[in-house]
């Protein structure tokens, strides 16, 4: 590496550093023996994550973040990407770019006012607190990153292909299972997954929306009220890993071509 080329590597060094440093030390303390948040390490275990599980209220928060997860991938996923299907099809660039930053206002509006708007709209409604409420909250907060990533790659979609299958004797629906998803496939799938990741993370609009059920970054901050243990950071790190894993899986998917 010239030396010209080492002020810039040294500063994305520290950078990445400063971002990635309180993730590291959060994984490094779930491992540890020490039940103290001190360095230094006096040796390494696995008992922590036993002692996460081993908690009732961690079964089940994260049975309610993995139903709220597959519910939000499944939901924003079909609406999101029919609505950007139809998006791209519209031949108004002025309407299609109007439509486009209306359905991106969620992501733009504070996630407070979200999870406020929303216990105050159940409750007129007179809808109890619960998962319900809360998995609406997850679809609206998710549902603008899936519109945007299936935009964007459904703008290389070529619509003569379902001409063509028009033009050879297929239905509306044959044309769409035969030619449509099977190319939009992987691209849905991987908008999906970032919902699923996005729901799993999502805190605020939850805490507003369950009542007194319980999801995994739920039940850490009600940990954290006590203190924190190295329990608490295994959890979090499993957490982590889910996100990771389905970020991951939603590149993957998203950088084939449609």
């Amino acid at each position: 590496m010239s030396l010209r080329k080492l002020p810039p590597a040294i500063f994305i060094g520290l950078v990445l550093v400063y971002l990635y440093a309180p993730i590291a030390v959060i994984v490094l303390f779930s491992v540890t023996t020490s039940p103290r948040l001190s360095m230094p390490i006096e040796g390494f275990t696995l008992s922590w994550y036993a002692s996460a599980f081993s908690n009732p209220l961690m079964s089940t928060a994260l049975k309610n973040s993995l139903v709220l997860a597959l519910v939000s991938a499944i939901l924003s996923g079909i609406f999101g990407a029919a609505f950007s299907f139809g998006l791209v099809a519209l031949k108004r660039a002025r309407v299609r770019a109007a439509l486009l930053a209306t359905s991106l206002l969620p992501a733009v509006v504070p996630l407070l006012v979200i999870g406020i708007s929303l216990a105050v709209f159940f409750r007129a409604l007179g809808m109890p607190q619960g998962l319900l409420n809360t998995a609406i909250g997850h679809i609206i907060v998710s549902l603008p990153f899936v519109v945007l990533t299936m935009n964007a790659r459904l703008e290389t979609f070529d619509f003569s292909t379902l001409e063509a299958a028009r033009d050879l004797g297929a239905t509306p629906y044959q044309a769409f299972r035969d030619v449509t998803f099977p190319l939009i496939r992987p691209s849905i799938i991987g908008a999906a997954l970032l919902a699923a990741a996005l729901s799993l993370d999502e805190f605020v609009v939850t805490w507003f929306n369950i009542g007194n059920q319980q999801t995994v970054p739920v039940l850490v901050w009600g940990l954290m009220r006590r203190g924190v243990d190295p329990s608490i950071n295994a959890i979090a790190t499993i957490l982590l890993t889910l996100l990771v894993c389905l970020v991951i899986g939603s590149n993957i998917l998203n950088r084939k071509k449609v």
